[in-house]
């Protein structure tokens, strides 16, 4: 699997250190956060730029994220946020990128204390018809999306009607349209649901699996602390991408950091302990049974 580094990590960060640090560092490709890019009207030209950027680097990108509110009950704002997705992904059809990646289905209780327990957002607070009007705009944005060959994956994220592996199965069943696709990541997830512990939980999700966001956390207060290395934290990532690496589908991992603190020593560490893991995975595959 090609490894991935996250321009989020460096979202303190303009996008040509982005680059300058990828090429540097042999990442063959990064995915783009919307830090680094105009995800609005000025997609198509904001995204030409930085694959322009990319290619004077040798660094591809593997693709871009996107955030959109599909929860509100304003009809015209969800229009809007569907609308502004869809041109996103004519801005990567037209540059190339493949897929798009990201949340749209943020809840919380309290806007000013979002990042306070976790546990009470998103899911926990979604309502049938929450879950109705994020899949009706994921129905739409995944066909536009199709007919254009971008696959749209909707990653699992705090604070979202999508926050545990649990819950993005249901909406994904619900959305019943084949291009969207889901991105895991245990870390944003296990503070809300300890079964997200268990890569077991996968089997949920396993024929939509599309990407794999690796990092780490320790547990705070109802919600998590990213400021911990890949190899550190609670999730036993051996045994995520060990499962990861049953999925054929799944063809890239991305290292992230979202923790606090200089981020070029974390994403060096995460690139050595996903290839150690990865190593360690395929030693375990080829061994003999028994």
């Amino acid at each position: 699997m090609r490894p991935i580094m996250h321009s989020y990590a460096l979202r303190d960060y303009p996008l040509a250190h982005v680059m300058r640090v990828a090429a540097a560092c042999g990442w063959p490709a990064i995915e783009l956060s919307s830090w680094h890019f105009d995800a609005g009207s000025d997609a198509g030209n904001s995204l030409a730029a930085a694959v322009e950027a990319g290619r004077h680097h040798r660094v591809e990108i593997f693709c871009a994220g996107y955030w959109a509110v599909f929860t509100t009950d304003d009809e015209a704002e969800r229009v809007y946020w569907v609308d502004k997705l869809c041109a996103l992904v004519d801005g990567c059809a037209a540059n190339g990128i493949t897929l798009i990646n990201g949340a749209g289905g943020w809840l919380v209780r309290d806007a000013e204390h979002w990042d306070r327990d976790w546990t009470v957002n998103g899911s926990a607070m979604a309502s049938a018809a929450h879950l109705e009007q994020v899949a009706d705009c994921y129905r739409r944005v995944a066909e536009y999306a199709a007919d254009r060959g971008v696959r749209v994956a909707v990653e699992v994220h705090p604070n979202t009607v999508h926050d545990t592996v649990a819950a993005t199965a249901r909406l994904i069943a619900l959305v019943g349209h084949d291009n969207l696709l889901v991105t895991l990541d245990p870390a944003n997830s296990v503070a809300i649901d300890d079964a997200d512990l268990n890569p077991a939980v996968v089997d949920l999700v396993a024929d939509r699996v599309a990407y794999f966001h690796l990092k780490n956390c320790m547990l705070r207060d109802g919600g998590a602390d990213f400021t911990v290395d890949a190899a550190a934290g609670i999730v036993d990532n051996y045994r995520w991408l060990a499962r990861i690496a049953e999925l054929p589908a799944v063809t890239a991992v991305c290292v992230e950091y979202c923790g606090a603190g200089d981020p070029h020593p974390r994403l060096a560490a995460g690139r050595r302990y996903l290839e150690d893991t990865l190593r360690l995975v395929a030693l375990q595959r080829r061994a003999p049974a028994g």
